[in-house]
């Protein structure tokens, strides 16, 4: 017994020892990410909303070249205006400045508050606030009417001389809530609803991935235990991200196998739990990001040292799958 013994801890030291290893690439994945858009300010998604506020509240200004008040202004004006009054500090006053001093983003990136810039008469030539909904506000000095307007950059006009977009304080992604029913297939189980689990993610945007923090509790109605963990996540983009964690566990973990009762440890470590969530449907309604998704999870459960070998019930502890909705909410 006690040579079984000794190996099923050595098994399971194997074992952790792969999981701290993946668990230090995902860490040192995320080591480095570190950017920052050229203004840091504390709330993005109010900060947003300020300066397209801020910006609608000079439409009908007359277009004066060099102007930054409400009796005349220029479009890079409007820019320089808005952001000051919105979120106390200053940016580049000319158009090109503006251009090489905000982070380039992809057009469907554009947030509200975000820049967008035109040829028109001549290379990098114009700018705009963006407002959402394909519309931005700016100061036009042609056509009908002048001054500053709100326009869509659907307009033919607008389309051919679009020259890019840019981004001057961080995306409004910062805290992503995610709440779910698992009713994937669970290995080893006759129940199709294998229990109930959530998230709360705190990550950060940079350069198209998302490092964060998450809380996961869960309910395992097939173990009958409750599970808390505190995971790394590395997102990719809104559709993908991994993540991994330390966690604590409430209950003894046990499963019905045909009638007979197979008892479990949980494991501990950095890497008690990992997996991955796929989104491959998001929307918007009321005012936020939803998504429904699917996860893949591997909880680190082994098996007593005094169980006979069963890898078929192991696997059936230590993996669901389930599917669920989330709500990304930006501050």
């Amino acid at each position: 017994m006690q040579s079984r013994g000794k190996r099923a801890r050595s098994r399971t030291l194997s074992v952790a020892g792969a999981r701290q290893a993946v668990s230090l690439f995902l860490i040192l994945a995320g080591v480095g990410l570190w950017a920052q858009t050229p203004l840091a300010v504390a709330a993005p998604k109010a900060a947003r909303a300020r300066v397209v506020a801020d910006a609608l509240g000079f439409e009908g200004t007359p277009y004066l070249y060099g102007g930054t008040e409400r009796s005349g202004m220029d479009c890079s004006g409007l820019v320089f205006r808005s952001y000051r009054m919105a979120v106390g500090l200053s940016v580049p006053r000319t158009v090109r400045e503006l251009f090489d001093f905000c982070e380039p983003i992809a057009e469907d990136k554009l947030q509200p508050g975000d820049l967008v810039f035109f040829n028109t008469t001549g290379p990098i030539a114009h700018v705009g606030i963006y407002a959402g909904e394909g519309l931005f506000i700016n100061a036009a000095s042609e056509g009908n009417p002048t001054g500053v307007i709100e326009s869509s950059l659907s307009d033919p006009y607008w389309r051919h001389a679009f020259a890019g977009a840019g981004r001057l304080i961080p995306p409004a992604e910062y805290l992503g809530v995610l709440v779910s029913l698992a009713l994937g297939p669970s290995l080893g189980s006759t129940s199709l609803a294998r229990g109930v689990s959530g998230s709360l993610l705190v990550a950060y945007p940079l350069f198209g991935l998302e490092p964060g923090l998450e809380l996961r509790p869960e309910y395992d109605g097939i173990l009958g235990v409750t599970r808390v963990t505190a995971d790394f996540s590395l997102g990719f983009g809104k559709k993908f991200r991994v993540f991994m964690g330390p966690a604590l566990t409430l209950g003894d973990p046990v499963l019905n196998v045909d009638g007979v009762s197979r008892y479990y440890v949980a494991g501990g470590g950095f890497a008690a739990t990992m997996g991955a969530v796929w989104t491959p449907i998001t929307f918007r309604a009321a005012g936020e990001d939803w998504g429904v998704y699917a996860e893949f999870v591997l909880e680190g459960y082994g098996a007593r040292a005094d169980e006979p070998r069963d890898s078929y019930a192991d696997m059936a502890a230590g993996m669901r799958a389930g599917v669920g909705i989330r709500c990304r909410l930006g501050f």
